[in-house]
């Protein structure tokens, strides 16, 4: 078996914005998933576009540990903000995962050679916020949405994966850890049928556009917006997973 690092996503702007970090790019496929191979700071790597939810996350993971010797698992892609103290375009690296589906469960601690990475990352100047993700079942589209997950978690972002890809690891034991961007700040409000507008595989439903569109310019007008927020947030992401990852590949061995 081939050994690889994962990294996880599930839309397709989260795939396209991280591939072009790999080396020797390579379209693959895993089952039915859209994957990329590559490599970075000396590693093979498996970019998996695995869909939407804690569950395509988890299933991601254990697929490919069918098919290869997955050495570590990262979750990577878009958050939204819950503290104040976040702004799109700023970095999540959190210390644990918290599954709003097991309210009462422990926190999911993310490996330890994370702190190095980190460290890497503020050298490099970037913006990054190491406190507790937060997964949960739909998006959080209201400001009062945001602060109520806010306040029962204390959480300071939200996704609906990096639960999945971190249990799927701990069953696995291998290492994993959650990289994220954030898209929307806790005071964004998202459009009613944003959710629409992606299928749960991960990739752009145009039907649902078509039917945003109905609901007039305020639709136009957030979606103009986050469109902005995610091609800068793409970037961002980029960068700091380059960073993070060569940081953590130096420290790690397998």
């Amino acid at each position: 078996m081939a050994a690889v690092v994962l990294l996880v996503v599930a839309l397709a702007a989260e795939r396209q914005a991280v591939q072009g970090v790999l080396q020797e790019r390579r379209r693959r496929r895993l089952g039915d998933r859209p994957a990329v191979g590559g490599r970075l700071a000396g590693r093979d790597l498996l970019l998996v576009q695995a869909g939407i939810g804690r569950d395509r996350a988890h299933d991601a993971v254990v697929a490919a540990a069918a098919e290869f010797q997955v050495q570590a698992a990262w979750s990577l892609g878009f958050a939204g903000g819950l503290s104040e103290r976040l702004r799109p375009g700023d970095l999540v690296f959190p210390a644990a995962v918290l599954d709003d589906a097991d309210a009462g469960g422990a926190p999911l601690a993310a490996d330890s050679s994370r702190a190095t990475a980190c460290a890497a990352l503020r050298r490099a100047a970037m913006s990054v916020d190491e406190g507790n993700l937060l997964t949960v079942g739909t998006v959080l589209r209201t400001p009062d949405a945001k602060r109520a997950a806010c306040r029962r978690s204390g959480a300071v972002a939200v996704e609906m994966e990096a639960a999945g890809v971190a249990r799927a690891a701990r069953n696995l034991g291998i290492p994993w850890m959650a990289l994220k961007v954030v898209v929307d700040a806790v005071d964004d409000q998202l459009p009613p049928s944003l959710a629409a507008c992606t299928t749960p595989q991960g990739d752009l439903r145009w039907r649902g556009l078509v039917a945003g569109a109905l609901e007039g310019r305020d639709f136009w007008r957030s979606l103009v917006q986050l469109g902005r927020s995610s091609r800068q947030a793409g970037r961002t992401l980029w960068q700091g997973l380059e960073v993070a990852f060569e940081a953590w590949a130096a420290l790690t061995a397998f």
